[in-house]
């Protein structure tokens, strides 16, 4: 029997592309933890949680100034089948993100120069010597859209990959040589963070060979599938995916420091994996599914079985974990991990089936869905941070990842119950 099954993996390109990327995703989050470790005991709970702060703007900047050109990008090639045109789509994106990273510049000067929390925090001067290099976060969302459309799971391996490699090579450094020196920890940190990411994304853009023929057409292509798929799902997205970005910064807002910001961020971290499992195996069927009129009942019961079973290793070993790595003034990160896991895993399976909605042209009904999560995690957001802090962040995730699974599957239903009826 197991010889059966080595053997069918081996003839299933699909099986293969999901266990290899799940793999990537389990190191990288292994890697992620390491690395975690150190820069904790390097900067502290309230220099960790300034680190995740800062790092928390960034992400959602980018967020908000996508304004779904990675989105359109994705569509292009999903619907692509053209070597040659791929690579000019590749190049057209490249030249519509130089255009977000001026935008996107702009903005984050003025929101150091007038944010009073950045002010009191004393993280001003800093936020604005990062943001020359805020590009990397741009091109990091560049390489995760497009890759998944295109099927390069390879490339999209080694983007998620790398870069957790060299950083957490540069931490160990930092904390054998930096550590008895009287120096800005955050700025060493964030230094060799910036450094390594752009060395990879560089590295994979050389790898990538971007075409930039025709870029007057394929930039056009690329509005058209904006204006009729992209800006469906960056509006969803700025309601899902930017209110869920807002909760870490929130924290900060309504707390004397940083330490919540990074107790909380800490415990999502531990949970990402259980959304990992659903999502790498709609991933790398995201391109199958555009042809598919249902997501076959097999293969949502494995990953219901996994995910399941996944979850309850994770509560059995958090709190050794967390007192024996991280000591006893990271406990907090226990008591929200298990509230935030489960939000997590809700969230992982509302992306099974946004994947199979986004495969199949569906932008309005992915702009709604996130548009309902999205306020319901900005309502629950502005209630509960403000009376319990990163209590009140952990239980708006739990919430608020049911009503998007919740959300996800009607729409899932409503789409495949159509289709049958027209047949």
């Amino acid at each position: 029997m197991i010889k059966s099954l080595y053997q069918r993996y081996r003839n299933n390109e699909r099986a293969k592309q999901v266990l290899g990327l799940f793999s990537v995703n389990i190191v990288g989050i292994l890697i992620g933890i390491i690395t975690s470790i150190i820069i904790t005991r390097y900067l502290g709970p309230k220099g960790y949680g300034d680190y995740q702060f800062i790092q928390s703007i960034f992400n959602l900047a980018v967020i908000i100034f996508s304004f779904g050109f990675f989105q359109a990008g994705n569509r292009a090639l999903v619907l692509n089948d053209d070597k040659q045109k791929a690579k000019e789509y590749y190049g057209a994106e490249l030249i519509i993100t130089g255009g977000l990273f001026i935008i996107i510049s702009l903005f984050l000067v003025l929101y150091a120069l007038f944010d009073k929390n950045l002010h009191q925090k004393q993280l001003d001067s800093f936020f604005l010597f990062i943001i020359p290099f805020s590009w990397v976060f741009l091109i990091a969302n560049y390489f995760e859209t497009l890759f998944q459309a295109d099927n390069r799971i390879d490339m999209l391996s080694q983007v998620r990959l790398y870069p957790k490699i060299g950083f957490l090579l540069t931490a160990i450094l930092v904390y054998f040589i930096f550590r008895n020196l009287q120096l800005n920890r955050l700025a060493i940190i964030w230094s060799f963070y910036l450094v390594t990411e752009a060395i990879v994304y560089l590295f994979i853009l050389f790898k990538l060979n971007v075409s930039f023929k025709n870029i007057k057409e394929r930039i056009n292509e690329i509005w058209t599938y904006n204006k009729s798929f992209g800006l469906n799902v960056y509006m969803g997205s700025i309601f899902a995916v930017g209110f869920d970005k807002l909760t870490g910064v929130l924290i900060s807002y309504y707390a004397p420091n940083n330490s919540g910001v990074g107790f909380f961020t800490l415990a999502l971290a531990f949970a990402t994996p259980l959304s990992f499992i659903p999502n790498t195996i709609a991933t790398t069927h995201y391109k199958d599914f555009s042809t598919y009129k249902h997501i076959p009942k097999k293969l949502f019961r494995i990953t219901l079985g996994l995910s399941c079973s996944a979850l309850i290793g994770l509560w059995l070993i958090i709190g050794p974990f967390i007192k024996i790595f991280y000591g006893i003034e990271f406990s907090t990160v226990i008591n929200l991990n298990f509230i935030v896991s489960i939000g997590v895993l809700a969230f992982g399976f509302g992306d099974f089936f946004n994947r199979y909605l986004g495969a199949n042209g569906k932008g309005k009904a992915l702009r709604n869905g996130a548009i309902i999560v999205g306020l319901a995690i900005l309502i629950l957001s502005l209630i509960f941070i403000p009376l319990y802090g990163e209590y009140g962040a952990a239980f708006s995730k739990l919430v608020s990842g049911f009503v998007y699974m919740i959300v996800m599957i009607f729409y899932y239903y409503n789409y495949t119950h159509h289709q049958v009826s027209e047949n």
